[in-house]
């Protein structure tokens, strides 16, 4: 090899390094940055792993929001990154800050908590087309009594979770449904089944129980927070509920009351209810002994509310 050779090697590889050094440094300062094409310098569509290295970065405290001074970085690198000059994260004024903030709440803070969740970021970063259908429930479900439907459905097993091969069977047939054909393939069904246990298994245990299963697919409304019972709603006007009616209703009751729960504690809260209540023991509820659980819980949040009063 000749020295020239030699010299020309040499300097590529400090090119490289240099290269190198100074990626790390926009990852360091701006970490948004590294996903923007070097060429249109605009934010290139992430992948599934690529948007949950973003979330995991900026939530910091992995509470599952973006808020606070998490929610302050994340916007300053996000303009700064989006902008096609470079401009640093601390052009970002203070006062351009609150302004900044106040209009991208109200654009993306759906459900207006003052805190971005994981949905409500699949929204704003640029993704790839598939993976983030998967965020978009345009249409969520009217009840848990279709939750519960779905849920005995993938829950093929009988075990009261949704693993990991479950879970895979529901999100090819949620996209093939959002649609209407079939260009999954096999390897990316995979990534987005691994990236959705990231980010709904609270526990870490690599599969979903309700409570996790309830945050991946929303219902509308929880028939027990409205301001007025509708004791009509939940049954299928046989006079009864019964089977999945009865799951769903129960579903919404134990989420008042616990924030994580599993096909046990459903099954659980299922055998008291009905041992507290079912007078005549069909293993069903009416209209009279539905009316008697939803007037104790309306006297329970009753006391409650005194006693916030008096606090």
């Amino acid at each position: 090899m000749s020295f020239s050779s030699d010299a020309s090697a040499a300097s590529a590889a400090v090119e490289a390094a240099a290269a190198q050094k100074k990626l790390n440094l926009e990852k360091a300062t701006n970490f948004m940055k590294q996903y923007r094409d070097p060429h249109s310098r605009e934010l290139k569509k992430l992948s599934a792993n690529q948007f949950m290295d973003v979330w995991s970065h900026y939530d910091k405290d992995g509470n599952g929001y973006i808020e606070g001074t998490e929610l302050d970085g994340f916007l300053r690198e996000f303009v700064s990154s989006a902008n096609t000059a470079d401009v640093s994260p601390e052009a970002v004024s203070d006062a351009m800050l609150v302004e900044l903030k106040q209009c991208f709440m109200e654009a993306y803070d759906d459900n207006q908590d003052g805190k971005i969740d994981i949905r409500e970021l699949a929204q704003l970063l640029p993704m790839e087309e598939n993976f983030l259908l998967l965020f978009r429930f345009d249409n969520p479900l009217d009840s848990s009594v279709e939750f519960m439907k779905i849920w005995r459905e993938y829950d093929t097993d009988g075990s009261g979770y949704i693993e990991a091969d479950e879970l895979k069977n529901f999100l090819r047939d949620l996209l093939q449904e959002a649609k209407k054909i079939n260009d999954v393939s096999e390897d990316k069904l995979i990534e987005y089944t691994d990236t959705m246990l990231q980010v709904f298994d609270s526990n870490k245990d690599g599969k979903l129980q309700l409570s996790e299963m309830a945050k991946l697919l929303p219902v509308k409304e929880n028939f027990l927070c409205r301001q007025v019972f509708k004791v009509s709603n939940p049954n299928d006007n046989n006079g009864t509920i019964e089977n999945e009616e009865l799951r769903g209703f129960l579903k919404d009751l134990l989420e008042l009351v616990k924030k994580d729960y599993d096909a046990d504690d459903l099954q659980d809260f299922e055998e008291t209810i009905l041992r507290g209540v079912d007078y005549n023991d069909d293993g069903k509820i009416n209209r009279k002994e539905l009316t008697m659980i939803l007037l104790a819980l309306a006297k329970h949040n009753q006391e409650d509310d005194s006693a916030a009063k008096k606090e």
